[in-house]
Parts: C-alpha cells; sequence; structure tokens
C-alpha cells in the first residue's frame, strides 16, 4: 500500500485476533518512534512494551477495561517526564556533542535554549512533554499502518492504576498514552467495514 492508501485502511481497531507481529515488524514501529520529531531532540518520554498476558489484564481489570488490551499482539504504553532535571539534560546534551562533535560554546548556546524552555515559570512542563508523547504515538500509529499492522490509541484510561500498576514515580513521569498492536479481527469488530469520516480537504485546509 502506498502512503493514502495506508492511512485510509487503518482504524481505530477495536477487536484483535491475538495473532502476533514479528519482532522485525515491532522493531520497526519502534525504530519509527525513536526517529519521531522532537523540541530540541529531548524525547521527554519513554515506552514500556509489553506482551505479558498476565500485566495486560491487570491493566485491562483495573485501569482500561477495552477488550482490544486482551487481544492484542503487543501493547505499548507510553510515559511523559514530568520534569527535566539536570542530569536528563546533560546527559542529552553530552549525547549531542558526542554524535554532532559540537564544541563548548556552541553546547553552551544549547543549553541555554532549552534552560529558556523548562525553567519558564509560564510554560507547563508536563503539558508541553506530553504533546511530544503524542507526536511518537502518531508516528507509531502511521509506521503500524504502513506495515498492515492494526493499531488502537487509548488515552482514556485511569492514569493512577496504570502508574500504580507500573510502579512509576509519579513526581517524575506518568502513563499518559497507550497503543495496542495486531490484527483486526475483521468478523467481530463492527467498526472493520464503516466508511471513515473525515472533513473533505477544502473545510480542513485554509491557502493564505
Amino acid at each position: 500500500m502506498n502512503l493514502i492508501d495506508s492511512l485510509n485502511w487503518r482504524y481505530a481497531t477495536k477487536r484483535m485476533t491475538g495473532e502476533k507481529i514479528s519482532e522485525k515488524e515491532l522493531e520497526t514501529i519502534l525504530e519509527a518512534i525513536r526517529l519521531t520529531p522532537s523540541s530540541y531532540g529531548l524525547q521527554p518520554y519513554r515506552v514500556i512494551v509489553t506482551e505479558n498476558k498476565e500485566l495486560i489484564t491487570q491493566i485491562y481489570e483495573q485501569s482500561c477495561p477495552q477488550v482490544v488490551l486482551q487481544q492484542c499482539s503487543h501493547l505499548l504504553i507510553f510515559k511523559a517526564k514530568k520534569r527535566l532535571d539536570e542530569n536528563y539534560l546533560e546527559g542529552f546534551l553530552r549525547e549531542f556533542k558526542r554524535v554532532r562533535n559540537a564544541n563548548d560554546e556552541q553546547i553552551e548556546s544549547y543549553r541555554k535554549k532549552i534552560h529558556n524552555v523548562i525553567n519558564n515559570p509560564a510554560i507547563n512542563t508536563f503539558s508541553w512533554t506530553i504533546h511530544q508523547t503524542y507526536l511518537a504515538l502518531g508516528y507509531a500509529t502511521f509506521a503500524a499502518a504502513l506495515l498492515g499492522i492494526d493499531a488502537t490509541p487509548i488515552e482514556g484510561f485511569n492514569p493512577k492504576a496504570l502508574n500504580h500498576l507500573l510502579d512509576l514515580n509519579e513526581e517524575e513521569e506518568e502513563a499518559v498514552l497507550m497503543l495496542t498492536l495486531g490484527y483486526r479481527d475483521a468478523a467481530e469488530d463492527r467498526l472493520a467495514h464503516q466508511l471513515k469520516i473525515r472533513k473533505p480537504l477544502h473545510l480542513l485546509v485554509e491557502r493564505l
């Protein structure tokens, strides 16, 4: 499928077959997440990948009672950082220096630019990192579609319960999004053969 055909084909799958996707396909989706655009390249999020049925059942029972969770091949859980401390920033800058062979002056200039954001009291850091995380979710969903793999983005869950299940330090990070990966059960999913509802382009796009 080409790009547009893939996007027309995909939908938020509600029923899956339980069939496993390959490790190679999973790695491709994770690489798409790694290559997602991120403000300053900071990637202020991490992704948990699980196919652990016991954990997924606990998530289903305690945080998100959506049937597709128990039918998916893999579940991705996106965690957003609540703040970017100096250790995180300096670790990023060391990698920036290594990859780009940047000099100290360039590093200091970049450090100041980032500080202007993360130390700005007018900016809600957690809101900013969540927006960054949504970009990663979008790239994962798109990559899955190009591979012919179904995906269901999920944000309607009890984050407190999920954070507890994952033993997250809520002062540092929180689970903000999930994505199921697998293959649609077209016979059981009422949405499998429904037409996609989207605005026509002329109502969505303004050319100035």
